[in-house]
């Protein structure tokens, strides 16, 4: 069973430029299944007008889990949702930490540009800042009839990684 609280004060859904979207949501397993757990994570985006069509976004996430998680159900960090310039799911634990910096500009009409770091780590126990992972990374997003097309080149610490998305980054 899942239970999500969501407040967004975002001003577009897709490309915002102001306001902020905060999720706190709670998972338990146990009534009668095979497993035996509970996840609590929190999610924080906020986003900052600093010029003309400019935005610094902001994003924080941590998770953490009790019980037996099966490992389908863990944290996973790594690739366009989380830490660009690793891959999908790179990362996985029973606790989690991700932040993301990003400046987003305007290219030309109907193409944006990016700036990004992303940090964080997923980990069972005992998380050390040796867990620490970071990446940094440029993108481009185009507005399409079908939404936003996104593609990111990221670098991590075990090279370069490109990553493609259709529909809204955080």
């Amino acid at each position: 069973m899942t239970l999500q609280h969501t407040t967004d004060t975002r001003d577009n859904i897709y490309n915002p430029t102001e306001g902020g979207r905060v999720d706190l949501t709670m998972e338990i397993a146990g009534f009668g299944g095979d497993f035996d757990y509970q996840k609590y994570t929190i999610e924080d985006n906020r986003y900052i007008k600093v010029g003309h069509a400019q935005v610094i976004a902001l994003r924080g996430q941590y998770g953490h889990g009790n019980g037996s998680i099966p490992e389908s159900n863990q944290y996973q960090l790594g690739g366009q949702g989380s830490l660009r310039g690793y891959r999908d799911d790179q990362f996985e634990g029973n606790s989690m930490f991700l932040g993301t910096v990003e400046y987003r500009f305007p290219i030309v009409n109907k193409v944006q540009g990016a700036l990004f770091t992303d940090f964080g780590s997923a980990w069972d126990t005992g998380w050390t800042p040796d867990d620490f992972h970071k990446s940094v990374g440029v993108g481009v997003q185009i507005e399409t009839p079908v939404g936003p097309v996104r593609f990111d080149f990221g670098h991590g610490e075990d090279g370069n990684r490109t990553h493609f998305s259709v529909g809204g980054t955080f």
